[in-house]
This record gives C-alpha cells, sequence and structure tokens, in this order.
C-alpha cells in the first residue's frame, strides 16, 4: 500500500487472533493475523542525524510523493521511478521525474556536505534496501517468530508496487517461488468483494468430551447467534 505494508499467512487455512489493536482501540474479537509496518509507496526517505531512514511517515495522496508534482517529499515510489523500476508511460497518471530527481538530488548533496565521497547510487540502493528489510522483517514476524519457515511457502504479492520490490523481499526471505496474480494491484478490492462473511462465537463447555448432547447443543445456540448476527447486519 501506499503508506504500510500488510502481511499474513495461509496454511491450509487462516491464521486468526483473538484480540487486536486499531490505534489506540484494544479489540478482543476474532480477526485475521495481520502484520501491518510503516513501508510503501508513499514512505518518506530523509536523512536523520546523518543515517538513512524510511518512513514511518508518509507523503499519502496529497501532495504524495515528489513524482506527483505537488511539491511533496522524497518517497519511495520516486526511487522506484529513478532506479528504473517504473514504467511513466504505464504508471496511469502523469507524473514528474525531474521533480522526482530534484527532491533525490537535495538529498545527495546534504549527505555529501557530511560525507564528500558519497555517492548518490549509494543513497538509492541505501533506501531501497531499507524499505524492502523493513517489509521482509513483517513477513517474518509471521513465520519464523512463530516457528514457520518461509522457505516452505510461495510469497504472493499484491498492491500497486509489489512488482517493484517482491524479489529482493523473497531473496531477503530466501523464498524460491512467487506468485503475482494480474490483478494484483486491485487484489485488495477484489478480496473484500468477494470475501465470505462470517461471524465466530465462542463458547465453554467445561464437560468431558464423551458428552457429546451438550456439546451440540452449544454448537446449535452458537450457530443461531452468529447466523442472527449476520442478519441484523442486513445480510441474506
Amino acid at each position: 500500500g501506499g503508506t504500510s505494508t500488510d502481511v499474513s499467512r495461509y496454511a491450509n487455512g487462516y491464521d486468526y487472533v483473538s484480540e487486536l489493536e486499531v490505534g489506540e482501540a484494544h479489540l478482543f474479537t476474532q480477526a485475521l493475523a495481520i502484520e501491518t509496518v510503516a513501508a510503501g509507496g508513499g514512505s518518506i526517505c530523509h536523512l536523520h542525524e546523518g543515517q538513512l531512514q524510511v518512513g514511518p511517515d508518509s507523503a499519502g495522496a496529497s501532495p504524495g510523493p515528489a513524482c506527483y508534482g505537488n511539491n511533496g517529499p522524497l518517497a519511495v515510489t520516486d526511487l522506484n521511478l529513478i532506479s528504473g523500476r517504473i514504467d511513466p508511460d504505464s504508471f496511469g497518471f502523469p507524473i514528474n521525474k525531474p521533480a522526482a530527481e530534484q527532491a533525490f538530488n537535495e538529498i545527495v548533496a546534504k549527505l555529501r556536505a557530511s560525507d564528500p565521497r558519497s555517492q548518490g547510487i549509494d543513497l538509492l540502493n541505501g533506501f531501497l534496501a531499507i524499505a524492502n528489510q523493513k517489509m521482509a522483517d513483517a513477513v517474518k514476524k509471521i513465520s519464523i517468530n512463530k516457528g514457520f519457515d518461509p522457505k516452505e511457502y510461495q510469497l504472493l504479492g499484491f498492491g500497486g508496487a509489489i512488482g517493484q520490490h517482491i524479489c529482493d523481499i523473497a531473496d531477503l526471505l530466501n523464498v524460491s517461488k512467487i506468485l503475482i496474480p494480474f490483478e494484483g494491484s486491485l487484489l485488495s478490492a477484489v478480496g473484500i468483494g468477494s470475501a465470505k462473511v462470517e461471524r465466530h462465537e465462542i463458547k465453554q463447555v467445561l464437560k468431558p468430551l464423551a458428552d457429546k448432547t451438550e456439546v451440540l447443543e452449544s454448537i446449535d445456540q452458537l450457530s443461531t447467534l452468529a447466523l442472527r448476527q449476520i442478519k441484523n447486519d442486513g445480510i441474506e
């Protein structure tokens, strides 16, 4: 996405969490386990105390990256444009490459003020390496940190900028198979439109497993409750 990278794991079933945080709200509800990091096409690239920094602040849609022509800051999209990972003629709307190069050269000048040996190509590769590492680290949190090896998985990419980053991310994770759907940039919108509507209900049954009667009655009660909630949402 423009502001973030969202990742999750699928292996013959979905990975859920029973609580999550949205902003300052702590919700106790069943949800897909999704890890989000502030690294995307709109992530601002700058120097902080002489160190390269990518995000967490984003240029957003307005002003957007420098190449949008609205006096925006240098962002990951600008780096992909300068490095040739973006074809301006296929971008969907006019983009301003000279504006991106100007924003980039301003940071190169700042870096050379403290280190005259600095090269523009090193700065470009450095920023992109940081962005890719952040995205790969997000994948590690929902795989390696939970005991799953990314090498045993296929990396499915989506989002408008995924083609510019997925190969580098796969290399960092030692993933050998990549899948990018034909409409990968629209996958979020397509997915939310075709996703099944679900409700999860949980009840504790403190009985021996052999006591099937109460277990089956509880399942019926929960099914009725979940269906009622779906109908209350206006879904037949």
